[in-house]
């Protein structure tokens, strides 16, 4: 059983995800482990093993994957570019209509 519980250099190799690096190949366990004990600790799961085991586990299977920072940041920006920026005359004219909605 305890050979079940060891990610192996093969294993991080073979996994598409990490590109065959140790580095990658640990946060994507820390971040899976983290996720799942977070979620065990607000009641939505009933853990049977600890979360460092099952983030191995999902690894080893090809569950698990990395989103590259730059991507997810070059998103982040596209996506504040095609939000409209509040100005004083927005944030005045959405007071209005907030007050007109409750009747102030």
């Amino acid at each position: 059983m305890a050979e079940e519980q060891r990610v192996y250099l093969d294993d991080i190799y073979a996994n598409e995800q990490c590109q065959g690096s140790v580095f990658r190949a640990v946060v994507m366990m820390a971040q899976e482990a983290r996720f799942v004990n977070k979620q065990a600790n607000q009641g939505y799961i009933n853990l049977t093993k600890k979360p460092t085991t099952i983030a191995m586990y999902k690894f080893k299977e090809g569950k698990l994957s990395i989103t590259d920072k730059k991507a997810s940041e070059q998103a982040d920006s596209e996506m504040a570019v095609a939000e409209p920026e509040m100005t004083a005359a927005n944030v005045a004219q959405v007071s209005g209509a907030a007050d007109d909605a409750f009747g102030a």
